[in-house]
């Protein structure tokens, strides 16, 4: 857990895939991320619990929205 949450603190962008954001403590590793400045990202078929709080949401099936998002860092 130690190298997760310096993972975290390290990362500039935190992408939660496929994810309702039920299971802790990984339902609450985007907003580590995003206390240390990390961009925050949902990429989902639906909007999970915290999907209001990510600075971006993307939303449909995996296939679609997993490679328009990434597209767009290239």
């Amino acid at each position: 857990m130690d190298n997760i949450y310096q993972a975290l603190s390290d990362c500039d962008l935190f992408v939660s895939i496929g994810t309702s954001g039920n299971v802790y403590p990984a339902a609450g590793f985007f907003q580590e991320a995003a206390a240390a400045g990390a961009r925050t990202v949902e990429l989902n078929l639906e909007p999970g619990n915290h999907g209001s709080l990510f600075d971006e949401q993307f939303y449909g099936p995996a296939t679609e929205v997993v490679d328009r998002f990434f597209s767009t860092l290239m």
